[in-house]
């Protein structure tokens, strides 16, 4: 079995509006729940082995958060550019790609890619993942290569708003 979480970046900021948008950083919001959803994703033992961000500023801080909370689990903290400039294609490749060493990964990314991505492992249409949104997939395969949409399901998806009011 491997496992994936796609986590949308937390919250930004458009405060400077110089700033090019992959050098936005976070907010104090995204400040607050990075944070807070690294910790409910070790309580629920949701623990990648690999992290892999886009080079944006704001979801390379939302992964450093995870990599702090998950500093003992992890084996590889990355910058890929495909989670920035790329589509569901590149992603799905990223994915397909890894090393079947590692069973559980983490991609720190953007939308509108996310919430498509998402949308082609489950029935259930979602209209946005949130910011700081974490979106689980369980695949029931041996190896990176194999991952698909036939062999690949939504198991849970958790944001912050929805994680602090239950």
């Amino acid at each position: 079995m491997k496992q994936v979480l796609l986590v949308r970046h937390a919250k930004s900021s458009w405060t400077d509006l110089s700033l090019d948008d992959i050098d936005r950083p976070l907010n104090p919001r995204g400040l607050r729940d990075a944070p807070f959803m690294a910790s409910y994703c070790r309580s629920k033992k949701l623990i990648p082995e690999l992290i892999a961000t886009s080079p944006a500023r704001r979801a390379t801080a939302t992964a450093r958060f995870f990599q702090k909370e998950f500093e003992s689990e992890l084996t590889d903290f990355l910058t890929e550019s495909d989670l920035y400039f790329g589509g569901e294609r590149d992603w799905l490749h990223l994915i397909e790609s890894l090393d079947d060493a590692i069973n559980f990964a983490a991609f720190f990314s953007h939308n509108p890619t996310i919430t498509h991505l998402t949308n082609t492992f489950t029935s259930d249409f979602l209209d946005n993942v949130p910011t700081c949104g974490v979106v689980h997939l369980v695949s029931n395969i041996d190896s990176w290569s194999e991952f698909s949409t036939s062999n690949t399901v939504l198991k849970n998806y958790y944001f912050p708003k929805l994680v602090r009011e239950s």
